[in-house]
């Protein structure tokens, strides 16, 4: 019996290897390869087609969009022209409505009417019905008694309450 044979590795499992049936690495390049020959065609053929289009006659002029006024545009004399990034837009030929003309001054107002609500000189009424404090009053308050916290069982049975409506009939929504 020979033991001593050249082909044996002790670090080589003979029982552990891929399947071969599967895919080979010829395949896998070959897939590639066409993959690269695609996307070269690809590259290519796009290109033609904008060199083409740059050069032909009916779309080097391009078509004018229907939203292209006729008439000649006035001149830049609108107050507010100077926008910072674009020094030839005459704002007094955007359509109306006009959204939002003046986006600083907006934001501004809203802060002030925000400010107002929140540091009030004392509690007011609004048309509503609310009562706002004052946010410095509104902290202290909190401070003093704490957050609001439900009862423990108050959940449960608000919870029971909507689940088994008085009656034992189905009630319809909205009705109580």
């Amino acid at each position: 019996m020979d033991t001593n044979r050249d082909e044996y590795d002790p670090l080589k499992n003979p029982a552990v290897d891929y399947d071969r049936t599967d895919l080979s690495p010829r395949a896998i390049l070959l897939f590639l390869g066409g993959l690269l020959v695609a996307g070269v065609f690809v590259q290519l053929a796009l290109w033609g087609m904008f060199h083409f289009l740059a050069r032909s006659p009916l779309f080097a002029q391009g078509n004018p969009s229907p939203m292209v006024s006729a008439q000649k545009e006035p001149a830049l004399s609108a107050p507010g022209k100077d926008f910072e990034n674009t020094s030839n837009i005459n704002p007094e030929m955007f359509p109306q409505p006009r959204l939002q003309t003046n986006e600083v001054m907006d934001m501004s107002r809203l802060l002030q009417s925000e400010h107002k609500i929140l540091y009030a000189e004392q509690p007011f009424l609004d048309s509503t019905g609310t009562v706002h404090l004052p946010i410095r009053e509104a902290m202290k308050l909190i401070a003093e008694r704490g957050l609001p916290v439900r009862p423990a069982g108050a959940a449960a049975t608000i919870v029971s309450e909507r689940a088994a409506p008085a009656g034992g009939a189905m009630a319809s929504p909205g009705a109580e």
